[in-house]
């Protein structure tokens, strides 16, 4: 890593190498890939990938792709590598578990989708600017790139769609507003899919609210790095998507001293 890496950083990463199993999972929007207006567009930063699957190699290291995008849409996204496990979806989406094949709505999820959806075409007729993302199990509201004044007109017609819609799990983020009929949440999919490879400790890396919101799942004994500025419950932070692909490659050479040959 770069000399200006915080040496606590340096230290957590030698503890977390030398354990016995371990999961390294990280997001991929604001972590691997810059953000990028049109969703589809954005790109793992150069080495990234590449760092994580040599990771996978390593004896007793699972590796994961953590997010909220669809499952489909992260295959797309990462080249659906097979030595890395994909969860999608917030974690309703785990490419681990070979019984799902994403999340089947039931009769009553698929009822109030259906409504959410007659209100988020009225609200597209009413700001033809808004980007609607569709999910197997959620709508995304997208606001990245718009004017300040216009992106902050239609977040606030998006949260009024949100108090006429209870079943929904609703989530602020970056640019984007999602609800959520369906929602695991990255955090306990973190901790069933430790649980399925028998990992006894996590680094979970990512930068926006719903990793937070698994910052806050794991234990003192796993690693959580926030990746950029705000307030978090991570106890490591790192500057940017390059300061993680630092990381990664640090780890990596940490974890083939301890486990590889």
């Amino acid at each position: 890593m770069t000399p200006s890496a915080p040496p606590v950083l340096l230290t957590a990463l030698r503890a977390f190498a030398d354990q016995p199993h371990v999961l390294v999972a990280v997001d991929f929007d604001g972590t691997l890939a810059p953000f990028t207006d049109q969703p589809m567009d954005a790109r793992a930063l150069p080495g990234a990938l590449e760092v994580l699957i040599d990771l996978s190699a390593l004896p007793q290291t699972t590796v994961a792709v953590v997010s909220g995008r669809d499952l489909a849409s992260l295959r797309i996204l990462t080249g659906h590598p097979d030595d890395l496990v994909l969860v999608g979806s917030h974690g309703a989406e785990p490419s681990w578990d070979s019984t799902a094949e994403g999340h089947r709505l039931t009769s009553a999820e698929r009822s109030a989708l259906d409504a959410l959806d007659n209100d988020v075409e009225e609200l597209r007729s009413q700001h033809p600017l808004a980007r609607i993302e569709e999910k197997p199990s959620a709508r995304v509201l997208h606001t990245r790139g718009l004017a300040e004044a216009l992106a902050a007109d239609i977040n606030a017609a998006g949260m009024a769609l949100a108090d006429r819609h209870e079943h929904f799990t609703v989530t602020a983020g970056k640019d984007v507003l999602e609800f959520a009929v369906s929602d695991v949440g990255k955090g306990p999919a973190l901790l069933d899919l430790a649980h399925e490879v028998n990992a006894g400790a996590i680094l979970f890396a990512g930068d926006d609210t719903t990793d937070e919101l698994a910052f806050e799942c794991l234990s003192a004994n796993d690693m959580t790095v926030k990746v950029g500025l705000g307030e978090t419950e991570a106890r490591h932070r790192v500057a940017d998507e390059s300061a993680v692909v630092e990381m990664l490659q640090e780890l990596l050479t940490l974890r083939h001293q301890s486990v590889g040959r």
